[in-house]
Order: structure tokens, then C-alpha cells, then sequence
């Protein structure tokens, strides 16, 4: 990477950061383009030599958070032989990624808001997402063809179902977390972990 690259490439990602920390915030249709250029400590004539608009300052948050969470997951599948291991370091993948970038993840959550239509930032996120299902895919038919889980639904479906059901979860115990202990007696991971495992029943059961 050459120098003028690099520095390109260094002031997008300080204006992505700091549109993160303010759509965390704010939310996002509360941000607008000077509040970003604000936190970012940059004139509203320089952010926009690096994005054009809002829509895409979210679509490379989700393209960057999709890559990510792509990332993290391929290297849970790949880090363990058995398949109940991966399971569960896949679930707590997703958590992690959660926990440490939640904008990125609601990002990821709400794909909607990708920007135009047939742009290259959109048909990118939608291959990257397409990549990241159809890795799960194969991950559960592995499962399936090694006789781990039993399932009759089609692997994506399958992978659908999942991700809503973790996601779900997730957000759930997020925003539960000070009552979980008191009307369940369990810690917020111990909760998680319970919920990941009757997942993993529902799915082996299907």
C-alpha cells in the first residue's frame, strides 16, 4: 500500500469510527453529516472527498462489519476439529463481536440501510453476506454428514432460523442483563450459553 493510500485510508477509517460512536449515540437518523465531520475533527469539505453521503458512511460500516464478523466466524469453524466446539466458539464469535462493536453489528442486523441500490458498496455487502451464509451453510452440513446433528430443514434455512434465534438472544439478554440474575439465576453468559445449546437441540430435533 502506498503512502497517499494508507493516508486515504487512515482518514476513513477515523470518520467511520467516530460516525460509530455517534450513531451509538444518537442513533442514526439523529447523525447528520456535520455531526460526523464535528466528531471526527474534520471540515464538512474534507469528509466529503472520502464519502459522499450518510447512506454510504453506513454501508461501509456494514461492509466492514459483515468482513469482520465473516472473519471472526470462518476462524472458530477453522479452529476447532469437533463440531460441538466450533458450535460454540461460532455462538461465542458472534457475541464477541457484538460486545465489542455493537454499531457494526446493528449495522449487520438492519442491511437495509446499505446505501443505493446496485452501487458497488451494496453489491459488495451482498456477496460478503452471501459468502458469510453460505459458510454456515457448510458448517452445519458438515455437522449433518458427520451424524453430530440431525436436520431436515435446507442448510440455509437452517442458517436463517439460527442467526435470528442467536441475534434475538443476544439483544434479549443485553438489555436483561441486570434482571437475569434475579428471575433466572443466571449470568448473562450462563444465560447465553444455556439459550446457544436449546438452539442447538431445536436445530439437531428439526
Amino acid at each position: 500500500m502506498g503512502k497517499r493510500q494508507a493516508l486515504a485510508e487512515y482518514h476513513r477509517g477515523s470518520i467511520l469510527a467516530a460516525a460509530e460512536r455517534l450513531f451509538s449515540e444518537k442513533g442514526t437518523d439523529r447523525t447528520t453529516m456535520d455531526d460526523i465531520a464535528r466528531e471526527a475533527e474534520y471540515s464538512k469539505a474534507t469528509l466529503y472527498v472520502y464519502f459522499q453521503s450518510k447512506e454510504e458512511i453506513v454501508g461501509a460500516i456494514l461492509l466492514n462489519g459483515m468482513a469482520m464478523l465473516k472473519k471472526r466466524v470462518h476462524q472458530a469453524i477453522e479452529g476447532h476439529t469437533d463440531w460441538l466446539e466450533a458450535y460454540d466458539a461460532v455462538c461465542l464469535a458472534i457475541t464477541g463481536f457484538y460486545e465489542e462493536n455493537p454499531t457494526a453489528y446493528e449495522a449487520v442486523m438492519g442491511g437495509s440501510l446499505t446505501g443505493a441500490e446496485g452501487s458497488k458498496s451494496d453489491q459488495d455487502i451482498k456477496r460478503v453476506a452471501g459468502e458469510f451464509c453460505r459458510e454456515l451453510a457448510d458448517f452445519l452440513e458438515r455437522g449433518m454428514t458427520a451424524g453430530t446433528i440431525r436436520c431436515a430443514m435446507a442448510p440455509m434455512e437452517t442458517v436463517m432460523l439460527f442467526w435470528a434465534s442467536v441475534s434475538g438472544m443476544i439483544h434479549m439478554a443485553d438489555r436483561n442483563a441486570d434482571s437475569l440474575e434475579r428471575q433466572v439465576g443466571r449470568s448473562r453468559e450462563e444465560f447465553l450459553e444455556d439459550g446457544f445449546h436449546m438452539i442447538l437441540r431445536a436445530i439437531a430435533q428439526s
